[in-house]
């Protein structure tokens, strides 16, 4: 869902910021690119994720058409979850309870922040009180929430942090934390730049993987944290190479090996549809069986559960030999990252790469 409010100064995503008056035009090209997936047995699908951009901007109508199109082309009795992604100065009651009677499961709160200055930096259009707000409506709903934080913004510190931490852990069931990287295109790049950034971003997330499990937030992937059971199964998709079909703009889909992404604008996508989104509107990557394995690989060691030593080839069990014992936890059937190697996962993986 690719319309936004605002443009946030680190937000990389593709999104546009206005253009409601599009919305429309959007979910009819939506219509168009589901049905080619839709044969007389309709896709069974385990998981459902609206993401964005912004999908608590939709009005309800608009959500409506957008539920039917789901599932006049794909068989959603077989969900076990579904999210939607929301942010806190959109949200409102009828949206929760409108997700709620449509057997949505969780909502994924932007709330990234609660100090007000950190909020300002980041260009967010609520405030802590407006988190605040937002997540006890979520609660009271009875739909699992999750919250994103973001750490190393400029000016944070430790006591901010473990702030906005302590209080998240009040009403979520899911924290994903995330340290603030920037894309050279963003705004706050050109402001800060990541050298100013990249050097604070260690002792936030060490500190994360002190404080949640006190919580039972058990890290479960590299930047996810959850009590055992509220682990986001469609997140753990991506992490299994599991098939994902993606739609609309810039979306991109992973089936039997085969990653294919869609077109990369509004623009672009809406005049895809027009021609019934021919083949090469997408670009398309086959992967090799050598590289399946080793995508495999990395993404395995993302989660917890690490990777089963039956799939770790010989060059990969070299390297990782190679490098320091305290990086891994090591059984005779798994390899995964320790706490300590969960901290130096980019490092780990391009020396697998």
């Amino acid at each position: 869902m690719p319309f936004c409010e605002n443009k946030c100064g680190y937000c990389s995503f593709y999104s546009e910021a206005g253009r409601f008056s599009d919305v429309e035009v959007w979910l009819e090209a939506l219509d168009v690119e589901a049905r080619k997936y839709f044969d007389d047995d309709k896709i069974k699908l385990r998981t459902l994720y609206v993401g964005g951009g912004t999908p608590s901007i939709l009005t309800l109508s608009q959500w409506q058409k957008l539920m039917r199109i789901i599932a006049e082309y794909f068989d959603i009795s077989t969900l076990t979850e579904a999210t939607s992604e929301a942010n806190p100065n959109s949200i409102t009651p009828e949206h929760v309870r409108f997700l709620r009677e449509n057997n949505f499961t969780r909502l994924s709160l932007g709330v990234q922040s609660l100090n007000d200055n950190e909020l300002a930096i980041l260009g967010r259009l609520h405030n802590s009180r407006k988190a605040l707000s937002a997540m006890e409506l979520v609660r009271k709903s009875g739909l699992n929430l999750s919250c994103d934080l973001i750490f190393g913004i400029p000016g944070q510190n430790l006591r901010s942090w473990d702030y906005s931490l302590k209080r998240v852990m009040n009403f979520a069931s899911h924290i994903s934390c995330y340290q603030l990287t920037l894309e050279p295109d963003t705004p706050l790049a050109k402001k800060y730049g990541n050298d100013e950034l990249n050097y604070s971003g260690y002792k936030f997330y060490r500190y994360a993987q002190y404080i949640l499990p006190k919580r039972n937030f058990l890290q479960y992937e590299i930047s996810n944290f959850s009590p055992s059971g509220f682990e986001c199964q469609h997140n753990l998709a991506y992490w299994h190479q599991d098939n994902v079909i993606a739609l609309g703009p810039s979306a991109v889909s992973y089936v039997d090996g085969v990653r294919y992404a869609n077109p990369a604008t509004l623009d672009e996508y809406i005049n895809a549809a027009k021609n019934n989104f021919p083949d090469e509107c997408r670009t398309y990557e086959r992967l090799s069986a050598h590289d399946r394995n080793i995508e495999l690989i990395i993404l395995s060691l993302r989660t917890k559960w690490g990777v089963s030593r039956e799939i770790i080839t010989p060059e990969v069990d070299a390297k990782i030999s190679a490098m320091p014992e305290d990086l891994f936890i090591k059984t005779d059937d798994r390899i995964s990252l320790s706490k300590r190697g969960m901290r130096l996962g980019n490092a780990i993986w391009s020396e697998m790469i």
